[in-house]
């Protein structure tokens, strides 16, 4: 039962932690509409227990997901955004002489965010909020994610600190609904980038995510698995093509954590900007 808990917890590292392509946060514009479409795989033989140390899995066992997303971003205003983003995930478990394969449509998400520039439009102050409706039910393992409505309200400020560079600082807090245990995550991450040459950008940011529950004990119901932190590195490259297509390569790696998969991965994501 101990091991099964411990493959939860890099389910719930992957699903609830998952990695979020890094931009500086810019208003849309008015009136128009920004498509972005990415690919996730991770993988984790490896987690961190519940006092931080480092234990390997049993030859052979190993967890990995391969997830796709659409996300549309359309300009209500000069400094006003709305989002949705659909998300689909393959996730396989493997457990001894156990595996299990599930896919499906996890958490729609469904967002508002207001930009507030500063007067010469280098920096701006944004506010976010979102809900997160979810398009699967826990009916069979290994399970997409908490099956729960969530609530998302988040803070970031973006400026330039150097020449054809950007910065951004975020603050997240999530809340889930459907359960009195939650749980609460909060989430803090700092990016830095730089333009090259007008058409490459290259990315580092350090995130830090943190889930506290009452409920502490570890289960097999992945409703029940609230408790956890982890720490996670990432590191960016995009090339422009054009003023309207810009595809990006993105990797990741697990630093620290308690309750958490050590996992290591990697994204690519295109943006279209419509005119």
């Amino acid at each position: 039962m101990q091991k099964k808990n411990h493959y939860i917890i890099l389910l719930m590292t992957c699903i609830v932690c998952g990695v979020i392509p890094a931009f500086a946060d810019y208003p849309i514009g008015k009136k128009r509409t920004a498509i972005t479409g990415t690919f996730n795989y991770f993988y984790s033989s490896k987690y961190f227990n519940d006092q931080g140390k480092l234990i390997s899995n049993n030859p052979g066992d190993y967890f990995q997901a391969s997830s796709y997303s659409l996300n549309i971003s359309h300009g209500l205003g000069r400094r006003v955004d709305m989002s949705v983003t659909i998300p689909f995930a393959s996730q396989t478990l493997v457990n001894g002489n156990n595996s299990e394969t599930k896919s499906g449509v996890t958490d729609i998400n469904l967002g508002l965010s207001v930009h507030f520039p500063s007067i010469d439009y280098k920096r701006y102050f944004t506010i976010r909020g979102s809900v997160g409706i979810p398009g699967y039910q826990n009916n069979q393992t290994p399970y997409l994610g908490y099956a729960s409505k969530s609530v998302m309200l988040g803070a970031n400020y973006s400026f330039t600190p150097y020449k054809n560079g950007f910065a951004i600082v975020e603050f997240i807090y999530s809340r889930f609904l459907d359960a009195q245990d939650g749980p609460n995550q909060y989430r803090a991450v700092i990016t830095m980038g730089k333009m090259y040459n007008k058409h490459t950008s290259v990315t580092a940011s350090l995130s830090h995510q943190v889930s506290q529950s009452v409920n502490t004990v570890f289960n097999p119901n992945l409703q029940l698995n609230k408790n956890f932190n982890a720490a996670t590195l990432n590191l960016s490259i995009g090339r422009k093509i054009n003023r309207m297509i810009t595809p990006t390569l993105q990797a990741y790696y697990t630093l620290l954590g308690k309750n958490a998969g050590l996992g290591m991965g990697a994204n690519i994501f295109v943006t279209v900007r419509l005119p």
